[in-house]
Order: C-alpha cells, then sequence, then structure tokens
C-alpha cells in the first residue's frame, strides 16, 4: 500500500516538472515588459515578460488606454484574418504602441493598407522570409517602422523572442 501512494506521488511529481518544462526558457534580461496578445497566449517563461490577454474590440476602442498600460501589442497567427479587417487599419496606423505580427509571414502589410486582408494578400512580393514583424506607427512625424525578425531553426524560438523583446524594450 505505502509502495503504491509512493509510486503516485513519484508519477505527479513527475508529470508536474514535465509540464513546468514545457514553457519555452527565454533569456531575456532587460526591463519589465507587459505585451497585450490578440489570439494565443505564448508559452513562455520569463519572469520579466508578462502576457495579458485582449480582443480586438477593446484594442480598437480604447487605444489611449492600452497604449498607456502595455509596453507591445503582439496579435497572432489564430487572429490574422479577423485582424487584418480594414475596420482595424486605423488603430495600427494611429496608435503608439509598437505592434508585434507574431508568425507572419506576410510581414504587417495586410494590416495597415486597406482593401487587403491576410487571407486576400496573397502576393509572393510580400514574403521576405521574416517569421515575425514589429511595426509603429508615427503620425506627428509621418513615419512608419517595421522591423524583420528570422527564425532558420524551430529550436530557436527562444533567440527570437528574446530578440522581440529586446526590440520593444528599446522603442
Amino acid at each position: 500500500m505505502k509502495l503504491h501512494m509512493i509510486l503516485s506521488i513519484m508519477s505527479i511529481l513527475f508529470l508536474l516538472n514535465l509540464s513546468a518544462c514545457s514553457k519555452e526558457e527565454v533569456k531575456y534580461d532587460g526591463e519589465p515588459l507587459k505585451i497585450a496578445v490578440i489570439g494565443d497566449l505564448p508559452e513562455l517563461n520569463n519572469e520579466k515578460i508578462h502576457f495579458e490577454s485582449i480582443s480586438l474590440n477593446e484594442l480598437s476602442e480604447d487605444t489611449v488606454q492600452i497604449s498607456t498600460n502595455y509596453d507591445a501589442i503582439m496579435i497572432t497567427p489564430l487572429m490574422f484574418e479577423e485582424a487584418s479587417n480594414d475596420r482595424f487599419v486605423e488603430v495600427y496606423t494611429s496608435t503608439k504602441i509598437p505592434f508585434i505580427f507574431f508568425d507572419s509571414e506576410k510581414r504587417n502589410l495586410p494590416f495597415t493598407n486597406s482593401g487587403l486582408t491576410y487571407e486576400s494578400a496573397r502576393w509572393e512580393a510580400l514574403k521576405n522570409g521574416s517569421h515575425t514583424t514589429i511595426y509603429l506607427s508615427d503620425i506627428n512625424a509621418n513615419r512608419e517602422d517595421a522591423w524583420y525578425f528570422y527564425l532558420n531553426d524551430k529550436k530557436e524560438l527562444d533567440v527570437l523572442y528574446k530578440e522581440i523583446f529586446e526590440k520593444v524594450e528599446m522603442l
């Protein structure tokens, strides 16, 4: 009976350890960042990165509040088609916060240009080999910037995240 109980406890501890290890370890050691996420929350392990889920409606209803409360907004593939709707173009191009289009092979273009959606933007010219794009617009300076991040090997996802977070910290 005691052996059965010990084995059960060991199994539970093993499963807990296994699930704790399933999060990607990211060695970012800059300033703490608070990132709003539209779509799937990344499964990362770093105490300096805090993700909070928000909706596209929340983003479009109160961009000032969101710009004040977060360091960046990340949009993931789950929401690309809806997020590329024309009604959000002005949000992306007029909000003073970096947008991270995570794993967007079409960069920021379907999101920041009217008349395109993620699905309809099929031009090969949109693909530059990048994995993720950070987009930041400054209406006052009549300027927009985009930074591209590349992922050569899925095993280097932690390095990609670190580069993204370091760029957000600089902005």
